[in-house]
């Protein structure tokens, strides 16, 4: 892929370490950054990443081989279309967003013909990163994006050779690109994001929206501050929830299911059965940690991703599915 000139729409950790990360080829291209936040735009710039920051993002856009549009995900309707007038033909354009339906869907209605889409999204190798939230643009670099797995979520009928080129700008990246259907994700982000995102907010209005509140709030400390923690970005998550609301609805009704469960129990004071769903959840969350501290999504507890399909097979399973894929093969 032969990038002269990159825009990157939209400042956080993953673009600007994006940006750091193309900043180290052998033939670095230029890079142009946007964002409505001025300074972080600006101090990004001072950092390095940014070769110029414009001020208005169809500017940014303009003559660019690549834009990366990392705008929170209830700008990207808006982005896209202030940006889609600006893109020259052949353009490959590529979000970040943690839901791909709707942007998919905003992409065919907003960005012209002439351009390729591919959704995109972002997830760092844990055993490099670990649990800590990703919020600080001085952690920005290209070291955070090596081995992350880059989810693709091209739309049908998308050209090979645009998912040719998101391949090639992951290894550019050192990191794997992993292309998925755009059902089989949403489905995913819906138990580990929006779900306990309605868990927050069931539990808030459980207590600081109930009389005993006034008293029950002496002993909330860090254990609640950590459990509520997510209604912080009310709006944003919000628009997940609501956006994804098909696939949280399948997840919810596994959640309630459980509830009932553990409410059942308590009702009969069986604490035998009890200490056991207590001990088994226990154990299942001490594996995902484990399996975090490895990497993951990979097989023998290395950080390597060799394991990981072909691109070419990937889009054969997402086309035929898993059996048939391997049987055209």
């Amino acid at each position: 892929m032969d990038l002269k000139r990159v825009a990157i729409i939209g400042t956080n950790v993953i673009s600007v370490s994006i940006a750091f990360g193309l900043k180290e080829q052998k033939d670095p291209p230029e890079i142009v950054g946007y964002d409505d936040n001025k300074i972080a735009a600006d101090l990004s710039r001072a950092r390095g990443a940014f070769d110029q920051v414009e001020r208005k993002p169809g500017r940014a856009c303009q003559d660019a081989d690549l834009v990366i549009v990392a705008v929170p995900l209830f700008d990207v309707r808006e982005t896209f279309a202030a940006i889609a007038p600006h893109l020259k033909p052949g353009c490959l354009v590529i979000d970040t967003a943690p839901l791909k339906r709707p942007v998919l869907d905003w992409a065919k209605e907003l960005l012209p013909e002439h351009v390729s889409f591919v959704g995109g999204h972002i997830i760092p190798n844990p055993a490099i990163i670990g649990l800590a939230p990703l919020e600080e643009l001085d952690i920005s670099s290209a070291e955070l994006l090596r081995e992350a797995l880059c989810c693709f979520t091209p739309a049908p009928g998308r050209s090979g050779a645009a998912i040719d080129a998101c391949s090639e700008l992951a290894h550019m990246l050192d990191a794997r690109p992993f292309f998925i259907d755009v059902t089989e994700h949403d489905g995913m982000q819906a138990g580990v994001e929006e779900l306990p995102d309605l868990l927050t907010i069931a539990l808030l209005r459980a207590t600081v929206d109930t009389p005993g509140w006034q008293e029950m709030r002496k002993f909330a400390g860090s254990r609640f501050a950590a459990a509520t923690y997510a209604a912080d970005d009310a709006h944003q998550r919000h628009a997940a929830v609501f956006l994804n609301r098909q696939n949280v609805l399948h997840r919810l009704d596994a959640l309630l299911g459980e509830l009932m469960r553990l409410r059942d129990l308590l009702g009969k004071g069986d604490s035998e059965a009890l200490e056991e769903v207590f001990a088994i959840a226990a154990e299942g969350r001490a594996r995902w940690i484990g399996e975090r501290e490895q990497g993951m999504w990979v097989k023998e507890g290395t950080v390597s991703t060799e394991d990981l399909p072909s691109a070419s097979e990937q889009i054969g399973q997402m086309l035929f599915g898993e059996r048939l894929s391997k049987r055209r093969e």
